[in-house]
């Protein structure tokens, strides 16, 4: 089986109804992109507050893309009546850890981790990561997908994919009330996390 050693998180917004586009996003954008044969998955998030259109499409490789990056070039090239949208911002880096779990549910939410680890403490940070992500594969059947890559010296983002929000409490010790949680907090200086619904009937892998 292909090793995934790439992970790209880009974050967009769409242009036109909300309907239309996520349409076009399910049966083309999407599809598209599983069609290359260095894409591993591919996860495309939505918020569902009308003030925040965000979308992001995060996605695993086998090897780099090259100069023309076939995700922005398919959003670019999309046929949305409205024009292509507007990209925020592009992350590129190196996976450290990748896996994925077949589950009788399908995956519902996206989970994007953004963080900083204490200087010297990264290595330590993604040991941790991969055994608590190894440990709640077998007891937690919410957990679908884990991407984590690092930027060095000291950064990293997670992609994780969940069935439900009971599970993502299980796994980071969060709850509605407190939905930032993290595990081993202590190693890191910051972090952000933000979460998306998965568009619906959308496919995840080639």
């Amino acid at each position: 089986m292909p090793i995934a050693r790439f992970l790209r998180v880009v974050a967009f917004q769409p242009s036109g109804l909300e309907a239309p586009v996520d349409a076009v996003l399910r049966e083309a954008i999407v599809p598209r992109l599983l069609e290359c044969d260095d894409v591993i998955d591919a996860w495309i998030g939505r918020h569902g507050s009308a003030s925040d259109r965000t979308r992001v499409l995060a996605s695993t490789w086998t090897a780099e893309p090259g100069a023309g990056m076939a995700d922005l070039d398919i959003l670019g090239d999309a046929g949305l009546a409205d024009g292509p949208p507007v990209v925020d911002r592009v992350d590129h880096i190196g996976l450290a850890v990748h896996a994925r779990f077949e589950r009788p549910e399908p995956a519902r939410i996206l989970r994007v981790f953004r963080g900083t680890a204490r200087p010297g403490e990264l290595d330590d940070y993604v040991l941790e990561a991969r055994n608590g992500m190894s440990a709640d594969s077998e007891v937690n059947d919410g957990l679908i997908a884990f991407a984590l890559g690092t930027v060095p010296p000291d950064s990293f983002i997670t992609v994780s994919v969940w069935t439900g929000w009971s599970a993502i409490e299980a796994a980071t010790g969060g709850n509605t009330r407190r939905p930032f949680s993290t595990r081993n907090a202590e190693r890191l200086v910051e972090f952000q996390i933000v979460h998306y619904e998965i568009l619906p009937e959308t496919p995840t892998r080639r």
